[in-house]
Parts: structure tokens; C-alpha cells; sequence
């Protein structure tokens, strides 16, 4: 075996070797140092958000201030941030609340200045990186170096508005990249042992591989075969030969690859035909249509059943029979083109065209009376036999139903059995209203969002000394009647349309948008309702967030969220994030029409909502139903015990609220206190 082919291998594994090193000290290594750091740094943030959380939490119900802050002081005193970090509280004057180390205690800290920086107050400065919600970082000295400020500090900050505290961390930067002291050497060490097996492997797969090619290439020299190389390589070079042999194998392999890439291709055509294809007049079948219609909301089905289809058979043979069925799969592909519909082969001699486009209601009773009479006057000509064949055909149909091909079954059924030409499923409802109202609803609510006459109406909430302390949002449509006078046109006309439709997420933008720019014109909170289906759709969880953003922290404290409680909620650890996300932002949670539906008190433990809302249907009866006082007054207890806000809606009239006063309910809504309106103080 020829040893300059081993020579040349040789050189080119300490090359890798060269190469591997270097992306393992210059590349590998920096970067698992970096993601290991910033993880370290991400870890210490979360626990310092907790700490605050729990702070701010605790400051809400303070009972005794000095055993408050002697649990403060517990809490900071026992919690590391990093190796050796902490935080301390200061208030705006610059006094120190608390601080575990001790360090600025024994300072006048409203007079430290930065190091190397003139004339900036530390406290100052961490004030002004609150403001702009940013990390503050600065240099600082050690303990054990009380000269050099030259050591990177990191601070977070928070604030605790109703105590004047500044909560601050307090760790110096090279704290956590003696967490992945050592992780240099260990990558080092573990790569040159990875790489030594691999090196080996290769060797012994190099040995299997070059002595059958070596081989080869001496018994091609016996045999005084030349080859001349392209690129003016020589006829003894080993490796010319070698390169040449594997180009020539790639190229096999490529080729192979793109063959077999087109025969799957190919395959897989056949198989969807097979599938989605009916055999016999090339159109779409049932499979197709199931599929097609799955995630419509609004589909219209036309069944077509070919009347004493077994007569033709029985008289013309069912070779026949099957091209008339071709015949009739052409008229209807003609046919479905002038209406954009789209043609199916169900079974046997039915067939269906089907509208996912939701077409106008008057142009569907064109295409309904054109559908009855396609086959009428015009007969199936079959030329192997030269007859013509004149059939007659009775329609099934099912608009906007929930199981459409269930639906237009049973109409075909009963239109047969009526021996009528066509029949609507209609559920026992006027099909033709539902189809006149959703489109009216769809182009009104389109016109409504073009125009921007989507606007938010207010309804006033009371405490218990009859101030308003917040308003709920409520959606509604600035329109102009018959008379033209303006009206306001209420979501209970349009919403669960909307839903179908595809429009209630530029609704909902639109009112939430606006209702935050109306932040700004009141001290008082705004309540949003949300439904666990907001929750869900990601679409609208963004559109929200991005309106969220836009406000300022002092504003987010004024949002509520009312969460629907009535809506079958299928996962509380999901609206436990999602509560967690925004109450970190400092926005407030209120459970709505609590007492009916699910209500879980067991999930209101974990939740802890700033407030219960009590439903209408419970208020409403009060004074009449003993059933519905006992469950109030057990709301309320249960409320109180929790240190929970209780809100009762639908208070119509004053022996309601005085019922309700005298059970200590906290906040009021309704009609005899106040109707909902464009105005907001």
C-alpha cells in the first residue's frame, strides 16, 4: 500500500486538529461561557423579581408597619442574589430603609457620588434608571480593595409607590463568571478526549476504506489504464485518483437522489390522488370535502343527486351509467366556475358543489334556481352509443350549519321523499334570515371598522360612599337609524357574529386602543372584559400586548382585566400564567359573573384575584330569592376572608343596594347608579 496517501492524511489530520482547537478556545468556549453567565444573571433577575413581588404583595394589607418591615428586613437579610450580591431599600429622599450589608448604612447614602463621574448622586442615578427602565450599571469598590473603583456593579430596580421604596440589587458583574471559572480547561479537556476518538474511528475507517481503492488503483496500472484528469492531474497521483473516483461516486449519488426525489414525488401524488381524487370522473371526493370545510365557519352545500340513476343502469348497462357520470361531473366543473364553487364526486350518482366563500344571499338564489334546471333542457349525449340521455337532478342543501354534510343529507332526504326539486335544511329556524342578518352584520361591522365607528361606552362603578372609583368598557357601534338620528348599537346584536366572521379582533383592538388613550382624561381605573378564548388566541394576546406597551407604568396600575368566569376554562395553569404575566406589570384581576357556570373556589385560592365580580342573575333577584341571598352573603364571607374586593353588578334599584350595603359589599354597578355612556371623569 502506498504511504503517501498515510503522509498526506497525516497533514491533514493535524490541520484538524489545528483547525479544532482553534474553534474550541476561540469560539466554542467564549460562547458557552457568555450563555452560561447570562443564565446566572437571568436566575438572580427572576429571584429579585420574586423578592419584590412578595414585597409589593405584602405592602397591600399592612396591619402593624413595624412588624411589616421586620419582615422585610427577614426577607432581604436571607435572600443572595448571585455569589455574594443582595438588595437594600432606600425611599425618593435618599434615606436608607434597609440594607443587609451594612455598607451604605454607615454612609450619608443621599450624598454618595459615583466614582470617576462628577457631581452624580448614586441614589440619583438609580432613581433616573427607574424612571427609564433600565438596568443601572457603575463602578464600585470592594471590601477588600476599598481604593480601586474599578469593579463593575449591576443593579435592578423597582418601586413601591405606596411605601416611597426603591428596592435595589446590589452585585458586582464578575460574581457570576465564577460560575463558569474552569469551564475553559474542562471544554479543552473534553474536546481533546472527544476528538482522539473520533481521530481513531477515522483512522480505522480510513484503513477499510483506501485499501480497496489502493487496490483498485494498482490492478487499474496492471492494466496500463491512463486516465487523463480535467484539472491536469497525474496519472500517478494518488490522490488525483482518489478525488476523481469519489467526484464520479458524488455525482452517481446526486443523481440517484434527485431520481428517487421524483419517483417520492411522484408517489406521493399518486397516493393524495388516490386519496382526495374520485377514480372514475376526476373531481374532489367526500375525503377532499371534509378536509376543505374543516376550519370554515361559513360553508354552503349543495347536494345533487342524479334522479332513477339505477333505470339508466338498468336499461343502458352500467358502463353506461359511468359515462353519464362523467358527463354529468363536466357540466357541473362548467357549472361551479360561473359561481366559484367548487365540485365534488360523493358517492355513486351524488354529487356537490360547495360555497366556502360565502357568496351573496341573492346571487345564491341564482345559483339555486339555475342548479334546478342546469339538466333540463339539455340532455347527456353519449357518442359510443349515440344516444342522448335526459336526466333530472334534486338538490339537498345545508347553509351555515355546524355539520354541513350532515345537514345537506338530510335535506336531500326529505326533498326526495317531498318529491320537491330542492330543500333547505333549516333547523327548524328561517334559514334565509340567519344568511340576510350575518351578512348584514359582516358589512356593517366592515363599514363600522373602515370608518372607525367602533367606540367605547363607560358605566360607572361605586364604592361604598356612592364615588366612582372605575368605569367597565363596553363595546359599541355609532350608527344612524331610519330617522337619522345617531344611535349606539349594543354587541349583543353582533358579537358572537363578529366571532364568526373573523372581525372580533379588530373590534376588540379598536376598543381597547381608544379606552387607554381615555387613560388620560381620568384618575380612575378601566375594566376590560376577557374571555377565556382571548386567553387562548395568540392573535389577540399580541394585539393586546402591543397596546399595552404603548402605556406608561403609572397608567398599567389603573387596567383591569375581567376575567369571564362563566366561560368553561379548560386549563387554569394557562390563566395562572397569563394573570401572573400582566399583574407583574402591575395590571389588576377581576373573576366576572362569579356564582355561575364553574365557579371554583378551590382556583380562586391560587388565582387571588384583586376583586370578585357577583353576576347580574344572582343581584337581580336578591330581595325575592332566599337561594341567591345565601349565595352572595357566602361570596361576600368568602371574599373577605381572602382580603378580596367584592364588586356587585345589575343593582337596579334601591332596596337591591341597600341589600347590598348590608352585606358589605365593596363596589356597585348598575342602572340605578349609573348607564353606560360616551363620558368618562
Amino acid at each position: 500500500m502506498n504511504t503517501r496517501i498515510f503522509l498526506k492524511i497525516a497533514w491533514l489530520f493535524i490541520l484538524g486538529l489545528l483547525s479544532y482547537l482553534f474553534f474550541v478556545v476561540f469560539f466554542l468556549s467564549p460562547k458557552i461561557n457568555y450563555f452560561l453567565t447570562n443564565t446566572e444573571i437571568n436566575n438572580s433577575k427572576t429571584q429579585f423579581d420574586r423578592m419584590v413581588w412578595v414585597i409589593n404583595e405584602k405592602s397591600r394589607s399592612i396591619e402593624n408597619k413595624e412588624n411589616f418591615e421586620k419582615e422585610i428586613q427577614l426577607l432581604l437579610s436571607g435572600v443572595i442574589l448571585g455569589k455574594s450580591g443582595y438588595a437594600f431599600i432606600f425611599d425618593s429622599k435618599g434615606k436608607i430603609i434597609f440594607d443587609p450589608s451594612g455598607e451604605f448604612t454607615s454612609k450619608e447614602f443621599d450624598k454618595s457620588l459615583i466614582p470617576g463621574v462628577e457631581k452624580k448622586y448614586l441614589f440619583e442615578e438609580l432613581k433616573k434608571a427607574y424612571n427609564e427602565k433600565r438596568v443601572f450599571e457603575y463602578n464600585w469598590n470592594r471590601v477588600y480593595d476599598p481604593h480601586n473603583y474599578s469593579y463593575e456593579k449591576l443593579s435592578w430596580i423597582d418601586y413601591n409607590e405606596k411605601l416611597d421604596w426603591y428596592i435595589v440589587s446590589n452585585i458586582y458583574k464578575d460574581d457570576f463568571t465564577s460560575f463558569v471559572a474552569g469551564t475553559n480547561s474542562l471544554i479543552l479537556n473534553i474536546s481533546m478526549v472527544l476528538f482522539g476518538v473520533l481521530s481513531i474511528i477515522a483512522i480505522i475507517i480510513s484503513v477499510k476504506v483506501i485499501a480497496p481503492i489502493n487496490k483498485m488503483f494498482k490492478e487499474v496500472q496492471k492494466a496500463n489504464v491512463t486516465t487523463e484528469f480535467e484539472n491536469g492531474v497525474k496519472e500517478k497521483d494518488e490522490i488525483g485518483f482518489l478525488a476523481t473516483q469519489f467526484n464520479t461516486l458524488l455525482d452517481q449519488v446526486e443523481n440517484n437522489r434527485k431520481n428517487f426525489e421524483e419517483q417520492v414525488q411522484v408517489k406521493t401524488k399518486e397516493i393524495q390522488d388516490r386519496l382526495y381524487y374520485d377514480d372514475l370522473t376526476n373531481l374532489k371526493n367526500r375525503t377532499a370535502l371534509e378536509d376543505d370545510i374543516k376550519d370554515n365557519d361559513f360553508v354552503s352545500i349543495a347536494l345533487i343527486d342524479v334522479d332513477a340513476f339505477g333505470d339508466i343502469n338498468e336499461l343502458y348497462g352500467f358502463s353506461t351509467g359511468n359515462l353519464v357520470l362523467i358527463e354529468v361531473a363536466k357540466i357541473l366543473n362548467e357549472f361551479a366556475t360561473k359561481f366559484s364553487v367548487t365540485p365534488y364526486r360523493i358517492y355513486g350518482n351524488v354529487f356537490c358543489l360547495a360555497d366556502k366563500k360565502m357568496m351573496g344571499f341573492t346571487k345564491y338564489d341564482e345559483f339555486i334556481s339555475e342548479l334546478c334546471t342546469i339538466f333540463k333542457n339539455r340532455p347527456i349525449r353519449i357518442e359510443e352509443l349515440d344516444i342522448d340521455v335526459f336526466i333530472n337532478v334534486t338538490l339537498g342543501i345545508s347553509i351555515a350549519q355546524d355539520e354541513p354534510i350532515k345537514a345537506a343529507t338530510i335535506a336531500l332526504k326529505k326533498a326526495k321523499k317531498a318529491n320537491m326539486k330542492f330543500f333547505v335544511y333549516n333547523n327548524e329556524i328561517d334559514t334565509k334570515e340567519i344568511i340576510k342578518k350575518s351578512m348584514y352584520w359582516r358589512e356593517k361591522l366592515k363599514t363600522a371598522i373602515e370608518e372607525d365607528a367602533v367606540v367605547p361606552f363607560y358605566q360607572p362603578i361605586f364604592n361604598r360612599n356612592n364615588e366612582i372609583v372605575k368605569y367597565e368598557t363596553l363595546m359599541r357601534i355609532k350608527d344612524v337609524n331610519e330617522k337619522g338620528e345617531t344611535v349606539y348599537l349594543s354587541p349583543f346584536l353582533f358579537l358572537d357574529i363578529s366571532v364568526k366572521t373573523k372581525q372580533y379582533l379588530q373590534l376588540s383592538n379598536q376598543i381597547i386602543s381608544k379606552a387607554f388613550l381615555d387613560l388620560s382624561k381620568t384618575k380612575r381605573q378601566i375594566t376590560f372584559n376577557l374571555s377565556f378564548k382571548d386567553i387562548l388566541d395568540t392573535d389577540f394576546i399580541i394585539s393586546l400586548d402591543k397596546n399595552i406597551d404603548k402605556l406608561e407604568n403609572e397608567n398599567k396600575q389603573r387596567v383591569v382585566f375581567e376575567i369571564l368566569e362563566s366561560d368553561y376554562i379548560s386549563d387554569y395553569t394557562l390563566l395562572e400564567d397569563f394573570i401572573l404575566k400582566y399583574r407583574k406589570q402591575g395590571i389588576k384581576i377581576a373573576i366576572d359573573d362569579f356564582g355561575t357556570g364553574y365557579s371554583n373556589f378551590a382556583h380562586i385560592l391560587k388565582i387571588r384575584p384583586n376583586y370578585i365580580k357577583i353576576d347580574g342573575s344572582l343581584i337581580k333577584n336578591i330581595n325575592n330569592d332566599k337561594n341567591s341571598y345565601e349565595m352572595v352573603k357566602s361570596i361576600v364571607d368568602f371574599s373577605k376572608a381572602l382580603n378580596i374586593k367584592v364588586v356587585a353588578e345589575f343593582v337596579h334599584s334601591k332596596e337591591v343596594y341597600e341589600n347590598l350595603l348590608d352585606l358589605g359589599v365593596d363596589e356597585f354597578q348598575g342602572f340605578y347608579l349609573g348607564e353606560p355612556s360616551l363620558k368618562i371623569e
